[in-house]
C-alpha cells in the first residue's frame, strides 16, 4: 500500500477587505476565530535508516518542501518510546489541498515525486497520518513562537459521549495548575481524522530532560494529595492515557518567514 509521506499545506492567509473589517466593528460583530489544525506524520523508520532517513530528509524533503511553498515543520524523535519514531507536524490551512498535487509532488513533478517516494519506501518501517485540531481555549501558550527541545505527548482516550465533561475538566481545573506552575506551553488537541475522535492529545513543552525530574505540574502545584484527589475527577471519563517523550529535532524543522 502507498504510503504518504509528509503531505502538507502552506499556513493559508486570510485578508479581509476594509468594506468588511468596517462593518465587522461597526456592528460589534467579532470575526470567528480560525480552526487550527495540522496534520501529523508518524514515521518509524527501520533502525538500520536512521542516518540516512535523516540525511534524505535535509537534502531532499525540506528542499522540496520549502520550494513548494510549505511555510512550517516541527520535527520530534522519540526518547521515550517506539525506537526510531519520528513526529512531523505541519499546520492544515484547509482540506481542499488534498484536491491537488502534494508538496512533493509540485516541487519535484510526477516523475521526481515516485522516484523521491521509492527511495523513502526503502527507508520506512511504518507511516501514519492524523490530522488533529487544536482547541485553544484549553491550551497555555504564551510564548507561542518559541521553540522547545522536549515535548511530553499524552495521548488521552475519553469515554463515548464524555468529551464535553474532559474538557471541562481541562479549562477548569487544569488549565489553572498549568499556568500557575508556568509550564512553557501547554496544548490541547482532539484527533479529527485518522484516528478515534474520543482521542486527545495533550503536549507539554520543556526546555530540557532534567525538567521531567521536577514532577508533573499539577503535583508541583497541590502536591501529591492534591493532585490525586483531582485526578479523581476524570473516573469514568478517562479510560487510559499513554505518554511519550520526544526531542525536537531542530535540523528537520523549519519555519519560513514571510517577505517583508
Amino acid at each position: 500500500m502507498k504510503q504518504r509521506l509528509l503531505l502538507a499545506a502552506a499556513i493559508a492567509v486570510v485578508v479581509l477587505g476594509v468594506w468588511a473589517s468596517y462593518s465587522l466593528r461597526s456592528s460589534g460583530q467579532q470575526p470567528a476565530p480560525q480552526i487550527q489544525r495540522s496534520t501529523v506524520n508518524v514515521v518509524r523508520v527501520k533502525p538500520d535508516m536512521v542516518d540516512a532517513f535523516i540525511d534524505f530528509q535535509i537534502k531532499r524533503t525540506i528542499p522540496a518542501l520549502k520550494k513548494a511553498g510549505v511555510a512550517q515543520r516541527d520535527a520530534y524523535l522519540s526518547a521515550y518510546g517506539p525506537a526510531a519514531e519520528f513526529r512531523f507536524v505541519t499546520p492544515l490551512a484547509k482540506f481542499a489541498d488534498r484536491d491537488n498535487p502534494g508538496p512533493i509532488e509540485r516541487a519535484l513533478g510526477d516523475a521526481g515525486a515516485k522516484e523521491y517516494n521509492e527511495a523513502l519506501r526503502k527507508m520506512i518501517a511504518s507511516a501514519t497520518t492524523y490530522v488533529i485540531q487544536a482547541i485553544p481555549d484549553a491550551s497555555y501558550n504564551p510564548t507561542p513562537d518559541a521553540n522547545f527541545k522536549i515535548l511530553v505527548l499524552s495521548t488521552n482516550h475519553i469515554a463515548p459521549g464524555r468529551n464535553g465533561d474532559y474538557l471541562g475538566y481541562i479549562r477548569n481545573d487544569i488549565l489553572p495548575v498549568q499556568k500557575k506552575a508556568q509550564t512553557k506551553r501547554y496544548l490541547v488537541s482532539q484527533v479529527v481524522f485518522g484516528g478515534d475522535p474520543n482521542e486527545y492529545r495533550v503536549a507539554t513543552f520543556m526546555d530540557k530532560f532534567a525538567d521531567l525530574g521536577n514532577g508533573p505540574a499539577i503535583v508541583r502545584v497541590l502536591g501529591q494529595e492534591g493532585a490525586a484527589k483531582l485526578a479523581q475527577k476524570t473516573t469514568g471519563i478517562v479510560t487510559s492515557v499513554q505518554r511519550a517523550v520526544y526531542v525536537r529535532d531542530d535540523a528537520l524543522s523549519f519555519r519560513t518567514r514571510p517577505a517583508s
